[in-house]
């Protein structure tokens, strides 16, 4: 069960990331993601595999409903939030319960105008989580063109296959 959580656990958290980073003052004039097909590349230091492969529908809503998401998980679970944005780059440091550890994270987000960012997220975890004290994940993202036909904003298909929709999910923590 372990081993299957966290990868997808963390799918979903950086799927959300770069919608996510808007969780303060300064950030709302970081780039907007360009509306269409997001394909994302994430890799685990420590995972040997290649990277986990993922691909994500957005529009102007979906991405603002996203941050709304990931804005109310932050106050829920972060007691600290500290933001600071230098040009097209944010940097997240982050205090957060999850489960019974405490993480202490920083992000680095770095966007290249609205079509490509690069995330980096350095946590540390006490007590470790699901067997981790410390984890580096890092996400290389791109448009690649408009939203096939069979999916719909909010859709994220991984590298398997399996498809779920971001603002279903969002709207399920909510009930």
């Amino acid at each position: 069960m372990k081993a299957n959580l966290l990868p997808t656990a963390w799918l979903t958290v950086t799927a959300l990331l770069p919608s996510a980073a808007a969780l303060g003052a300064g950030l709302e004039d970081l780039p907007k993601r360009k509306p269409g097909l997001w394909e994302m590349s994430t890799t685990s230091a420590g995972n040997k595999g290649a990277p986990a492969m993922s691909k994500v529908c957005i529009d102007a809503t979906t991405d603002r409903e996203l941050m709304n998401f990931g804005l109310g998980v932050a106050n829920q679970l972060c007691s600290k939030r500290d933001i600071k944005v230098s040009g097209t780059v944010a940097t997240l440091n982050m205090v957060c319960t999850i489960g019974n550890s405490q993480s202490t994270s920083r992000s680095t987000i770095a966007y290249t105008g609205n079509t490509a960012y690069r995330a980096e997220v350095r946590a540390h975890f006490e007590p470790p989580f699901l067997g981790q004290s410390d984890s580096t994940t890092t996400q290389q993202a791109k448009w690649t063109g408009p939203c096939p036909s069979d999916m719909k904003p909010g859709d994220l298909v991984t590298g398997n296959g399996v498809k779920i929709n971001l603002r279903d999910l969002a709207a399920g923590s909510k009930k």
